[in-house]
């Protein structure tokens, strides 16, 4: 069944499939989008390499 949301409404958090565990979605047209974490073509480089490090430090954080 699909969630309608309000003009207002910009962005949901919901379940990503890709990334594994709740993030943003963003809402187009009273609907839901893509996830706004691994879809984002408007990144800088600088960005994306700040994202890549939260990612490889989530997935094997330091022990000591």
């Amino acid at each position: 069944m699909a969630e309608h949301y309000t003009e207002a409404t910009e962005s949901d958090t919901k379940w990503c499939n890709t990334c594994q565990r709740l993030t943003q979605h963003r809402v187009s047209g009273k609907r839901l989008g893509r996830c706004m974490e691994h879809e984002a073509p408007m990144e800088t480089h600088k960005q994306k390499r700040a994202r890549e490090k939260r990612e490889r430090e989530t997935k094997s954080p330091k022990l000591f």
